[in-house]
């Protein structure tokens, strides 16, 4: 049987902070958003407003965001 996973890690790009936001928060921001399939759903950090990027995440449009691809 395959492991639901059930955080999704983001990284803020200016201070480097990690966030594990729960999947179905970050699905349910992908479902809401009607912009690009290609841009995943991010969010801005708590500690210094910067971008918060998902290390990995697999969106519902089948686009695979990594964070290794923009640094």
């Amino acid at each position: 049987m395959r492991s639901k996973k059930t955080n999704v890690i983001l990284h803020c790009l200016t201070c480097h902070k990690e966030e594990k936001i729960p999947y179905n928060v970050v699905k349910d921001f992908d479902l809401m958003d009607g912009g690009n399939p290609s841009t995943p759903p991010r969010s801005t950090g708590e500690q210094c407003g910067g971008e918060m990027y998902p290390q990995y995440y697999k969106g519902i449009h089948g686009h695979e965001h990594k964070l290794s691809d923009i640094l």
